[in-house]
């Protein structure tokens, strides 16, 4: 019998049809039951299990539900009730910065004089005599006589190596030298320094053993330090799988370049990539329209392009400097009580604008233009209203909200910022830990009242303003002692509990619910990225991302949930990190 066309069409639509029925059916790679599942879906839907096949979730209900796609082959995990999230997004680390110098010199945390002395002797013993130190990053509000060390103190600890201190935020930098470092530098006050340093010497025309802003000076003198690179891989993939452990499935690279960029492209290709990752560029130009079109035209890629593993983000410009260091650009001058600490000699100064604000407008829009999500490194809330007023131009052009410009840091709030940034379509990527390991000091250095609107989540909230966060994780590798801990749970937890390091609250007002901030480390972060129907919950249809925690995030004590780890992380559908049975 002759079959028409249109029978022939309808019977391949039944075939089609019954295929998809099949594989809809077909038994998962991998099933979670028995847990309590916190999807972070626009509903805030609880589930009791999930299935996941060929990288995606295809199943979020119930246990019978899911029973039904268990297979020969499929891997089934049993939760025993704990609470299943999706995949952590560690949308602000420095990874490749951490896997270089971790390998040169692993990062210590170092809190008091007495520590760093103790520190430069046993490194002393360890290089043997005249060999240079490097003494580790170690912030000032973290030193507990609130000064960094002297020529003095360093003579004490090394006498016979050459070693140097060295304060450095973004353009600004404070070198200490010891003594045995002045005999090999030989400072003389004809030594030649850039337009903004300094060489400071004593009464008798001695130096003192300080440098500022000529960092080069000395660093011609020391031993260049390489690594090769299949150590900073190795360096890199090991620190990855420690994201892993705390549950994180993605991160955001946050200042790379090309090679940043394509190390992460070479560690997928050899199968070594246990995160997804979404590398920011760093934008440095002169400011001009000219030269900032020619560098952004010479990135071989654009915002978007990669694949779900590792894709380009947004560019980057540093607009300011740090509030650590007492760079962050303010509204107001610096307090009095602040001079002592970030050596602050002019009553008038407010911090350190790092690029004009008419260069700021046209490197914005200029990469607006191009096509580019665009992100700002701005501290100080001056610094802020010069980004945003810059994102209003670019508006002004082009409609900015769809690229959802990121206001990197944005640390002290207040509602006209969160409102203008709402109406821009901005997101705050702003990082608690800062708050939670030097809230104490800065409130004695900047006031509690102005540490009060100091990361203020609230603020941001209120106005409509979508809100990430994370680390800016830089130095060291444990997710609790490194310079700023890249353990997400202590955000969650500071940014519940307002409290500090020292136990100390303030601005109450700031504080979140554990659901707003597990968005803001899930569903939030995804947005930033673009990523929102991908990933940052746990939907049908989702890449499949989820981890299984130690304990319930929402039940366990305030003061417990930095203690939460994964007991299982799965980042595409396999499990990249399973935590040993006690």
């Amino acid at each position: 019998m002759n079959r028409t066309p249109s029978s022939l069409c309808l019977a391949a639509l039944l075939l089609g049809a019954a295929w998809i029925a099949r594989a809809a059916e077909a038994p998962a790679d991998l099933v979670v039951l028995n847990a309590n599942v916190l999807t972070v879906d626009a509903n805030s839907s609880r589930a009791q299990a999930v299935a996941i096949r060929g990288g995606v979730f295809v199943a979020v209900g119930s246990n019978d539900d899911v029973r039904k796609l268990v297979g020969p082959g499929t891997r089934t995990i049993d939760a025993q009730g704990h609470m299943v999230i999706p995949g952590l997004i560690e949308s602000h680390v420095h990874s490749t910065q951490v896997a270089r110098n971790e390998v040169l010199q692993p990062f210590r945390q170092l809190y008091s004089i007495a520590e760093i002395q103790d520190w430069v002797r046993t490194k002393a013993k360890e290089v043997g005599p005249n060999q240079w130190i490097q003494i580790p990053r170690v912030d000032v509000t973290r030193i507990k006589e609130r000064r960094i060390p002297t020529c003095a103190d360093l003579d004490a600890a090394a006498p016979n190596n050459p070693t140097v201190f060295l304060w450095q935020y973004a353009n600004r930098t404070v070198q200490i030298l010891n003594s045995a470092a002045l005999n090999v530098v030989k400072l003389t006050k004809e030594t030649e320094v850039p337009p903004t340093g300094k060489i400071y010497f004593d009464d008798q025309g001695q130096p003192t053993g300080r440098i500022d802003n000529s960092s080069g000076i000395v660093t011609r003198y020391m031993p260049a330090r390489g690594v090769p690179d299949d150590k900073y891989q190795d360096s890199l993939v090991k620190l990855l799988h420690m994201y892993n452990e705390i549950g994180i499935t993605s991160i955001g690279e946050r200042n790379s370049n090309v090679a940043g960029y394509r190390t992460y492209e070479a560690l997928k290709a050899q199968g070594r990539l246990p995160v997804r990752v979404t590398v920011t560029i760093g934008l440095a130009s002169n400011g001009s329209v000219e030269d900032t079109e020619k560098i952004i035209k010479a990135i071989p890629f654009k915002t978007g392009d990669g694949d779900d593993w590792v894709k380009a983000g947004p560019l980057k410009i540093g607009v300011d400097g740090g509030t650590l260091y007492g760079t962050a650009f303010m509204r107001q001058a610096y307090p009095k009580e602040s001079f002592d600490i970030y050596f602050i000699t002019d009553p008038a100064y407010r911090g350190d604008l790092r690029i004009a604000p008419d260069k700021i407008k046209n490197m914005i829009r200029t990469g607006h233009r191009l096509g580019w999500q665009m992100s700002s490194h701005v501290t100080g809330d001056a610094g802020v209203d010069a980004v945003l007023d810059a994102v209003e131009a670019a508006n002004a052009d082009n409609p900015i909200a769809p690229r959802r410009y990121n206001l990197i840091h944005g640390y002290f709030t207040n509602p006209e910022t969160a409102k203008r940034a709402a109406k821009l379509g901005v997101v705050a990527d702003t990082q608690p830990d800062w708050y939670y390991k030097d809230g104490d000091a800065l409130a004695d250095v900047l006031g509690a009242k102005k540490v009060a609107t100091f990361i203020g989540l609230q603020t941001w909230l209120k106005e409509g303003v979508k809100v990430v966060l994370n680390s800016d994780h830089m130095y060291g590798f444990d997710p609790e002692t490194s310079l700023n801990p890249y353990n997400p749970f202590l955000a969650i937890q500071t940014a519940v509990t307002r409290k500090t390091a020292g136990g100390k609250i303030f601005g109450p007002e700031q504080r979140i619910s554990r659901e707003e901030a597990l968005k803001m480390v899930t569903i939030n972060a995804a947005w930033m990225n673009f990523d929102e129907k991908k990933t940052g919950s746990i939907e049908v249809g989702k890449l499949a991302d989820l981890a299984v925690l130690t304990d319930d995030l929402l039940k366990c004590p305030e003061d417990k949930i930095h203690d939460l780890r994964a007991r299982v992380t799965v980042v595409g559908g396999k499990v990249v990190y399973e935590r040993a049975a006690k």
